[in-house]
């Protein structure tokens, strides 16, 4: 927390950033000094690049259970990740087919990977999740038929927290199609969720920094050997040739030494974020007319996303920030848009609560004194915008 933060504040937002272990930063502050850090270069000043780099590729493999480091390719963040993967496995594919499937509540970045294929001429699928935003691989297997080339899907979803059964939705999508291509969306879940490359039988798996405690800016794309991917940025052998251009050292070796981290002590940091989260999640849902999106068990440990009705949920995160509790409107892809969060609305919410959402999300960092705090600023929030709502003042007239 910096100095300047407001007395009492709450940082419940990592979601969007968390706060970085020292441990962390000591690795990204050995790449920000006047050494030559080019992993590239043919002299012995590169040498110390070139290790944290091949080490950080290791830690990385393992903590997803690949087999070959030199499958980890390295982006600048989980939305290129998701953008290469989807775009890159579509389009060196296309002998498969031009089919491609995926959900309605996929991330912002997915969809507008998918929506720019299907704009090239892909046929493209969008399936429907039940209430607590869980995907049937009945439908699945259903969807995938003989054209389709490529599926993707996420694995834990950031904003209602549900996480799905990918190796049953993987299988599913085999049975209909053995060579056709699946994307795992981990951006959200790897280091939060147990994920297992080689078991879910996935081609590509893309991963962000903050799940794992690492800034937003580092991010890393796994895929199968032989699987194909084509390259989105070209003009440099870097990656193996999957993305040009330098490396981003100091995000890179945060991700690195995060995945170490978080392998290491992983069962009691999800446990510890379920327990903080559950207690969350009753203090907030004490405040009359408030619920939980998605499932109540069973999702991304630490992520609370709530909606209260009557209360506009972007007006709702500023007030909060404005008395030191941060958090994340429900729905950061259509934020300052006006519009209903798109993965409310695949659930089956009303309108009454499409717009009313915020998402709680925490890091290692946080503790019980700081979830007081913000659940009682939240708590006279609501009361005081609800009574501020136009409802309201034609009720008291």
């Amino acid at each position: 927390m910096s100095a300047d933060a407001p007395a009492g504040a709450a940082y419940l937002d990592a979601v969007t950033s968390p706060r970085i272990d020292p441990r962390i930063a000591q690795a990204m502050a050995a790449f920000v000094g006047t050494d030559p850090s080019s992993p590239s270069a043919l002299h012995e000043w590169a040498i110390p690049a070139a290790e944290a780099l091949a080490r950080a590729r290791e830690e990385v493999a393992a903590l997803i259970g690949a087999d070959d480091p030199d499958a980890i390719i390295f982006v600048s963040s989980a939305t290129e990740a998701r953008t290469l993967a989807v775009t890159g496995l579509h389009r060196a594919n296309r002998a498969l087919g031009a089919g491609v499937v995926s959900t309605t509540i996929e991330h912002a970045a997915v969809r507008g990977a998918v929506w720019g294929l299907e704009r090239s001429g892909a046929d493209v699928r969008e399936l429907g999740v039940d209430g607590d935003g869980l995907l049937d691989p009945d439908d699945v297997e259903r969807a995938v038929g003989p054209d389709t080339a490529l599926l993707t899907v996420h694995h834990g979803h950031e904003d209602i927290g549900v996480v799905q059964d990918v190796a049953r939705i993987v299988a599913a999508a085999r049975r209909a199609r053995p060579d056709v291509r699946v994307h795992v969306d981990a951006g959200a879940s790897a280091g939060l969720a147990p994920i297992d490359v080689a078991a879910s039988g996935c081609d590509a798996l893309s991963i962000g920094g903050p799940p794992l405690g690492a800034p937003p800016w580092c991010g890393a794309l796994w895929v199968r050997p032989g699987a194909r991917l084509q390259p989105m940025i070209v003009g440099g052998t870097q990656e193996l040739g999957k993305r040009a251009g330098p490396e981003c050292l100091p995000g890179i070796a945060a991700l690195g030494a995060a995945a170490a981290i978080v392998r290491t002590d992983a069962p009691a940091r999800q446990r510890a974020l379920a327990d903080l989260g559950e207690e969350l999640t009753r203090r907030l849902l004490e405040v009359p007319e408030v619920v939980l999106n998605g499932p109540r068990t069973g999702r991304l440990p630490g992520n609370v996303h709530v909606a209260a009705r009557g209360v506009d949920g972007e007006s709702l995160a500023a007030a909060l920030a404005a008395r030191g509790v941060a958090v994340a409107p429900g729905s950061a892809c259509t934020q300052d848009a006006g519009k209903e969060s798109p993965a409310l609305v695949a659930i089956g919410r009303d309108r009454d609560w499409t717009r009313s959402s915020v998402l709680f999300s925490l890091d290692d960092q946080v503790t019980e004194r700081e979830i007081a705090v913000a659940t009682a600023v939240f708590a006279e929030e609501v009361s005081r915008l609800r009574a501020l709502a136009p409802d309201a003042e034609r009720a008291r007239r």
